[in-house]
């Protein structure tokens, strides 16, 4: 088990797609404040902040997980293709040994991507940016805690689906059916059908997708975010911890028997 995680890291480290990503990832970042910093010396032009360059995460908590899971695709993809997957089994390993192995490589290339686009994004809004508007670095920052375990959760679930599914396209619509279509359709139910199925409604806002967009409220003027209370914290995390029991549960479940 140790050695496959040892491989697996190794192959992370060395991976294309992973090195791009993080280029890609960090020019994109630096392009985008540069941009704006540059934009700012025209007249009425009220975007080249640093609360404006904040808010355009701030307000889409969801797009950690959307990070996630391409960590997933990137890493994971193509194991049935060349046969990784194959020889990994043939080693002795079993599908939820594989499963551990890979959710732990994931966490290790997510956390090191976030590594490196903490600094270039604050770094790069201080030096170029107006330090003026209601969104600031400590809502930047506390919104990390708020997303992580949810982050993780949505990590998980897309590797899990990847052992499960065959076709990329499956698992890609698989993942957001379950991460943002079905919770959803579940928060219309509950606000038409209030009246009778209170419950409904109460489960539909402990989904992320639902309190996260009904929590934030970000603009030009406004930056209110669930998570800067203990009880908005508190709900980020309880949701978050328990979407990765789930996943972990429905692992043990469906690898055993799939290799049965």
């Amino acid at each position: 088990m140790l050695n496959y995680i040892k491989s697996e890291l190794y192959r992370a480290g060395h991976s294309k797609e992973i090195h791009g990503a993080a280029m890609g990832l960090l020019g994109m970042i630096f392009f985008m404040n540069l941009i704006l910093g540059l934009m700012k010396q025209l007249d009425h032009f009220r975007y080249g902040t640093t609360s404006f360059s904040y808010s355009m995460v701030v307000s889409m908590p969801m797009l950690y997980c959307y990070v996630a899971f391409y960590v997933a695709i990137m890493l994971y993809e193509g194991d049935r293709r060349n046969g990784t997957l194959g020889n990994s089994v043939s080693y002795g390993l079993s599908r939820l040994e594989i499963f551990i192995g890979k959710c732990m490589v994931a966490f290790a290339a997510s956390l090191a991507l976030l590594s490196l686009a903490l600094p270039v994004y604050i770094g790069s809004a201080v030096l170029l940016l107006d330090n003026a508007g209601p969104t600031t670095v400590r809502e930047f920052l506390t919104e990390i805690p708020a997303v992580s375990l949810v982050a993780l959760a949505a990590l998980f679930f897309g590797i899990l689906l990847l052992e499960i599914c065959d076709k990329l396209l499956h698992w890609i619509l698989l993942w957001l059916a379950v991460m943002v279509f079905l919770p959803k359709i579940l928060l219309l139910a509950g606000l038409y059908f209030s009246e009778r199925f209170e419950l409904l409604l109460d489960i539909a806002l402990w989904l992320p997708v639902n309190f996260f967009s009904q929590g934030v409220q970000v603009n030009m003027s406004r930056c209110s975010v669930l998570w800067s209370t203990p009880g908005g914290m508190g709900r980020c995390l309880i949701a978050g911890g328990a979407g990765i029991l789930v996943v972990a549960v429905a692992a043990v479940l469906a690898l055993r028997k799939k290799e049965v």
